[in-house]
C-alpha cells in the first residue's frame, strides 16, 4: 500500500505542470524547444533535404550485383551439377534531361522550404512576444479594473452614508450601485481574460508560468528607424522570407515543368557488366567463355507512353501558373503589410503621447468633478462618469504601449529583419516579477 501511494505521488508530481516566473527571453527559449509549429517546419525541412539527395542519385553511378544458384540434372549428364552465377553491372547517365531538371527543381523546392522554416522562426519570435505582452496587457487591465471597482465602491459607500443622513436621494445611491455592479462585472471579465492569456502562452511554450516580468514605465516610444516608409518597403521586397519562399517556389515550378517536358527527350547512359558461371560442365558453357564482360552506351526514347507525359506536362504548366500567382500574391501582401504597419507604428507613437496627456486631463477632470459634487454643483453620475473616464484613459494608455511594441515587431517581421536581438532589447526594459 505504501509503495502504491508513493508511486502515485511521484507520478502526480511528475505530471503536474511546472509553475515559474520568467522574462521574455526565458519564455522564448522554452518556446524554441516546445513549439509544435516550429517542429513541423523543422521536420518539413529535413524531408526536403532528403528529396534533394534523392534527386541527385539519378545522376550518379548506379551499381548492382546479382547472383543465382541452380541445380542441373540433364539426360546427357552422368552427374548432377550445381551452378553459381554472379553478375556485376554499373550504369552512369550521360544525358537525362528529366533527372537533371528534377535535381534543379528539388534544390529550388528546398530553398522554398528553408525560407519557410526561417520565416517560421521569425513567426515564433513574434508569436511569443504577442502572447507575452498580451499577458501583461491582461494583467494591467485587471489591476485597472480592480482599482476602478474599489474607487467606485468607495463612492457607493460615501453615497450610502450621505443618503442615510438625508443629504442625497436614493437615486444617487442606485446610480452608484449600478456603476459598482458594472465595474465588478468588468473585473470578473478581466480575470478570465488573464487566465486565457496565460493559457495562450502555455500553448506555445508547453510551460506554465506563475508570473512574468513586467514592462518598465520608462520604455522609450520612438518612431520606426529608419523613419521612412519607402525604405521599409525596399527592405521588405529584398529580405521578406515569405516572399523569398514564394520566389523559390516559382523557381521550383519552372524547373519541374522543364523536367516533365524532358521526358520526350532521349536518354543516354554508359553501362558495363561482368558475369561469371562456375561449376558448369564443358558441354553447357557458352562459346564466349567462362567469364563475360560487356560495356557500351545505351539510348532510350519514349515513343508513346499512353499520354502520361503529355498529362504530366499539363500538370506542370498549371503548377507553374499557381506558383506565379502565389509569388504575385506574396509580393502584394508584403507591400500592403509593410506600408500599413509603418503607418500604424508611427500612429502608435502619437497615440501613446496622446493617451498620456488624456490621463492627466482625466485626473484633473475627476478632481474638479469631485469638488463640484462636494459643493453641490455636480451630481453622483458626473463623479462616476469621471471615475470611469480616468480608468478608461489609463487602460487606453497601457493598450497603446503594448500596441506600439507588437506592431513594431510585426513591421520588422514582414520586412524580414526580426531577430532574437530585438527580444533581448525588449527584455532589458522588463522589471523582474516579485515573488
Amino acid at each position: 500500500m505504501y509503495h502504491k501511494t508513493l508511486l502515485a505521488s511521484a507520478l502526480a508530481l511528475f505530471l503536474a505542470p511546472s509553475l515559474q516566473a520568467a522574462g521574455l527571453l526565458e519564455v522564448y527559449q522554452d518556446a524554441v524547444k516546445q513549439d509544435a509549429e516550429l517542429a513541423v517546419e523543422r521536420a518539413r525541412l529535413e524531408v526536403s533535404r532528403t528529396q534533394v539527395k534523392q534527386a541527385d542519385s539519378y545522376l550518379l553511378p548506379q551499381i548492382n550485383a546479382s547472383g543465382t544458384f541452380s541445380h542441373i540434372d540433364a539426360s546427357n549428364m552422368t552427374d548432377k551439377v550445381s551452378n553459381t552465377n554472379v553478375t556485376l553491372s554499373a550504369q552512369q547517365a550521360l544525358f537525362n534531361g528529366e533527372a537533371w531538371f528534377g535535381k534543379s527543381a528539388a534544390k529550388a523546392a528546398f530553398s522554398a522550404v528553408e525560407a519557410g522554416y526561417l520565416n517560421a522562426e521569425q513567426n515564433l519570435l513574434l508569436r511569443v512576444s504577442e502572447a507575452y505582452f498580451n499577458v501583461l496587457r491582461a494583467e494591467d487591465n485587471l489591476r485597472s479594473s480592480e482599482a476602478e471597482e474599489q474607487a467606485i465602491k468607495r463612492q457607493l459607500d460615501q453615497a450610502q452614508e450621505q443618503y442615510d443622513v438625508g443629504l442625497i436621494s436614493i437615486t444617487n445611491v442606485l446610480e452608484a450601485r449600478a456603476a459598482y455592479d458594472g465595474a465588478r462585472a468588468a473585473r470578473i471579465g478581466t480575470e478570465a481574460a488573464l487566465m486565457i492569456s496565460y493559457e495562450n502562452l502555455e500553448q506555445i511554450t508547453g510551460e506554465r508560468y506563475e508570473k512574468i516580468d513586467t514592462l518598465n514605465a520608462d520604455l522609450p516610444v520612438v518612431a520606426p528607424l529608419p523613419n521612412n516608409r519607402q525604405a521599409w518597403v525596399d527592405q521588405a521586397l529584398t529580405a521578406s522570407l515569405a516572399l523569398k519562399a514564394a520566389r523559390a517556389g516559382l523557381k521550383a515550378a519552372e524547373e519541374g515543368l522543364k523536367s516533365k517536358r524532358s521526358k520526350h527527350l532521349p536518354t543516354m547512359a554508359l553501362f558495363a557488366e561482368y558475369s561469371n558461371d562456375s561449376d558448369l560442365p564443358n558441354q553447357l558453357k557458352s562459346s564466349d567463355g567462362y567469364d563475360r564482360t560487356v560495356f557500351g552506351i545505351t539510348a532510350n526514347v519514349e515513343i508513346y507512353g499512353g499520354g502520361l507525359t503529355s498529362a504530366s506536362i499539363r500538370e506542370g504548366s498549371a503548377a507553374l501558373e499557381e506558383a506565379r500567382a502565389n509569388e504575385e500574391l506574396a509580393k502584394r501582401q508584403v507591400l500592403q503589410q509593410t506600408r500599413s504597419l509603418f503607418t500604424q507604428v508611427s500612429t502608435d507613437v502619437l497615440a501613446v503621447q496622446a493617451r498620456e496627456l488624456a490621463i492627466q486631463s482625466s485626473e484633473s477632470a475627476l478632481e474638479a468633478t469631485r469638488t463640484g459634487y462636494e459643493v453641490g454643483t455636480r451630481n453622483i453620475v458626473d463623479v462616476l462618469n469621471a471615475e470611469r473616464a480616468l480608468w478608461g484613459a489609463r487602460r487606453d494608455y497601457d493598450a497603446a504601449r503594448y500596441n506600439y511594441i507588437i506592431n513594431q515587431l510585426r513591421l520588422k517581421r514582414v520586412a524580414g529583419s526580426l531577430v532574437v536581438k530585438d527580444l533581448q532589447e525588449l527584455n532589458g526594459w522588463l522589471v523582474k516579477a516579485k515573488n
